[in-house]
């Protein structure tokens, strides 16, 4: 015979317990948050877009960019990275509502390393007073030491017996290459030191992370907008600068925006800008007639020694056919010695 098992009780529904409930948040959370920013106005909420407490900024002249960016403007005081795929994407006509505010505002700007000749009709189209802006470039064009490298090693692979030949060539032009971007390293650094420039616009296509660390902190004792432009490569890298776009060409007279570092939430999808179209430049004007050119070096040199600046419109008479992104290259003029910063 089979026994029957004891019964279950279950106890009533009035005795289950429930679990313990968390502690509700203090009334006074949101007050007590709003306190913390403002004592530490480096703080902010990962869902929200920084403030400009701490660092201020400067207007973009895009309401759609500014409303993607902390503060609501380009840094000042600060670095800001431009990775693009190759120079002359749209970079500098991103930049023209900028450039021209500085200008307007009395700030001077400075170039330095400019992949392309600059055209003075066309900083003068733009509003940009060729008084006020100075161009700093490196003695010879610039291809970067990889580059370099690979096409000597490409005509010794050709030259078959001359391989060593073209070894060593490879090795002193990539030796050149360096000392061109530590060259162009120094100016920029001069120029932040110097704190006479409002906008700051710096090529360095083989620039190391700590050298950008270099100009960052630089750039937080100066009130000038900085703005680096890099190979879109250089995403690998870490990088100190508070704010980083990788820039691409669009089909229209577009620009796709990226942003791959900012004070705020992520952003999963690009952002689509349309450009202003660049304005015409007549052939054979320049804004100064009948002087000889002095090289861009040279004029910032004298601003950040104290003495007068006027010659500064003449380190833009440059060949008129040029344009701002995409044009001549920025080699020395012939019959002119190449500039030495260093």
């Amino acid at each position: 015979m089979i026994a029957s098992s004891p019964a279950v009780t279950l106890p009533p529904a009035a005795a289950v317990t429930s679990p313990p409930s968390l502690p509700e948040p203090p009334l006074d959370r949101q007050r007590a948050l709003a306190e913390l920013e403002r004592r530490h106005p480096d703080l902010w909420r990962a869902g929200q877009l920084g403030r400009a407490a701490s660092l201020p900024v400067w207007p973009t002249g895009y309401d759609t960019l500014s409303a993607q960016l902390p503060g609501g403007g380009w840094p000042v005081g600060a670095v800001t990275e431009l990775l693009v795929p190759d120079s002359g994407v749209g970079e500098v006509r991103l930049l023209r509502p900028a450039l021209q505010s500085l200008a307007e505002a009395g700030r001077r700007l400075v170039w330095v390393g400019a992949p392309h000749a600059l055209n003075a009709p066309a900083l003068a189209a733009w509003g940009l007073p060729a008084r006020q802006v100075y161009w700093v470039r490196a003695g010879e064009g610039q291809e970067g030491a990889e580059g370099a490298a690979r096409q000597a090693a490409s005509r010794g692979r050709r030259l078959g017996r001359q391989a060593g030949q073209a070894a060593r060539q490879a090795v002193q032009e990539a030796t050149r290459q360096a000392t061109r971007q530590a060259d162009l390293l120094w100016a920029a650094e001069q120029v932040l030191r110097s704190q006479a420039f409002g906008g700051v616009l710096v090529w360095l296509p083989s620039a190391r992370p700590e050298a950008v660390r270099r100009l960052q902190v630089l750039a937080q004792a100066s009130e000038a907008v900085v703005w680096v432009c890099r190979p879109a490569a250089a995403l690998r890298e870490s990088s100190p600068a508070v704010l980083r776009l990788l820039l691409s060409p669009l089909p229209g007279n577009a620009l796709s925006i990226v942003f791959h570092k900012r004070r705020g939430p992520v952003r999963d999808t690009p952002l689509i800008l349309p450009l202003g179209a660049m304005p015409a430049v007549p052939a054979g004007r320049s804004v100064v007639s009948g002087s000889t050119s002095e090289p861009a070096s040279g004029s910032m040199s004298e601003t950040m020694s104290g003495t007068a600046h006027e010659s500064a419109h003449e380190s833009l008479h440059e060949s008129d056919h040029a344009v701002l992104d995409r044009g001549a290259s920025a080699a020395p003029a012939a019959g002119r010695a190449a500039p030495q910063l260093a």
